[in-house]
């Protein structure tokens, strides 16, 4: 008896970069990180509530929690869908709005799953990149000549990961236009925005109906196992991703998102801490970078993380770092782009030097 025809199979790309720290832990040194330094729980000085309910929560988290996120995005709480991470927040949006064969546009360099997931849902994935040597600049022509094409969803990290570059007002206000034109959704991963502190672009989810924000506090707050996200849409378009939530995480644990609204109540103290982290590194960086040649980069003035160009074959150069100096660096391949790397500016400032003299050191072997 034959079988019923197949129809097409969902089937994801290994997600090579997370597995890959899982393979380097042992390391001493981690300078590719895009995370601001750890912020430890006993650093809230706070102690749990006795009578916190383990059992059940709100599917959608507590109201409060919500309110606070909307101030943050500027728009009402009834379009604010709690999730498990930003990650979790972009697999819904996907999964609710992609079919096989859909063209999806996707920023490149750009942080893996943001790429991933349209293609393992089976879509046409269309790679629009940027060049180092241009500033990182957003090709709007190649977009919407793209986009005419057609499109089911645009997608976009702001801040970049890995480059830190920014969408201005203007560029999310052309890409909106870009996307009503062709019918079309945007998808932006704003985790970085607020980290360019007076200078952050406005968010996506105040540009119309079709804009869709994805954010969490990990990243900010140095809280990166919390797992505290969420997406900022439309109502009815989180009503459909919430149908597909309950599949997935079902509901938010009740302990992240009460440990989630503290760091929300300090925001303000996080953004601080942040710049001042940030603004030490950058420094010793810029410093370091002057040393190495083979290295063509411009730090950037704002974000946790830069993308430096390399003459020296970069997977050569990764390994040698690990071996030699149980340093790690994230290879660009994991970008979408092989003769780069990425470097961390957000962690320990000792711990940064010391790796970046390594990196040196490697370089220097590799010429």
């Amino acid at each position: 008896m034959s079988r019923p025809a197949m129809g097409p199979r969902v089937d994801f790309p290994y997600f090579e970069h997370l597995h890959y720290y899982d393979q380097v832990r042992a390391a001493r040194l981690n300078i590719s990180y895009s995370n601001v330094r750890e912020f430890t729980f006993g650093e809230f000085r706070r102690e749990l509530p006795k009578d916190l309910d383990l059992n059940w929560a709100n599917t959608n988290g507590p109201e409060r929690l919500r309110k606070m996120i909307a101030g943050r995005h500027r728009t009402r709480i009834d379009r604010v869908l709690m999730t498990t991470g930003a990650t979790e927040g972009n697999f819904l949006v996907n999964a609710s709005m992609v079919r096989p064969g859909d063209r999806v546009l996707v920023d490149s360099p750009i942080y893996s799953p943001l790429r991933d997931v349209p293609t393992g849902l089976g879509a046409q994935v269309i790679r629009i990149p940027r060049a180092c040597n241009d500033g990182w600049r957003l090709d709007l022509n190649r977009w919407r000549d793209e986009a005419k094409a057609g499109a089911r969803l645009l997608v976009f990290a702001n801040l970049g990961n890995p480059t830190s570059a920014a969408l201005s007002r203007t560029e999310i206000g052309e890409v909106a236009e870009i996307a009503a034109e062709s019918e079309a959704y945007v998808l932006v991963d704003e985790t970085f925005r607020e980290l360019a502190f007076e200078r952050r672009p406005p968010s996506v989810a105040q540009f119309g109906p079709r804009m869709i924000a994805l954010s969490t506090i990990t990243k900010v707050c140095g809280l990166g196992t919390l797992r505290a996200g969420w997406i900022v849409a439309e109502p009815n378009l989180l009503e459909r991703f919430g149908r597909i939530k309950d599949y997935t995480s079902g509901g938010n644990s009740a302990l992240g998102q009460l440990v989630a609204s503290w760091a929300l109540e300090r925001w303000e103290f996080f953004l601080r801490r942040a710049r001042r982290i940030l603004t030490r590194n950058r420094k010793v960086v810029r410093e370091a970078l002057a040393e190495m040649p083979a290295l063509q980069a411009e730090v950037p003035p704002f974000g946790t993380v830069l993308f430096p160009h390399s003459l020296v074959d970069v997977g050569t150069l990764a390994d040698a770092l690990l071996k030699r100096y149980k340093t790690v660096i994230a290879e660009g391949r994991f970008f979408g782009m092989d003769d780069h790397f990425r470097l961390g500016l957000g962690g320990d400032t000792g711990e940064l030097r010391r790796g970046l003299g390594n990196l040196r050191k490697a370089l220097q072997s590799a010429a």
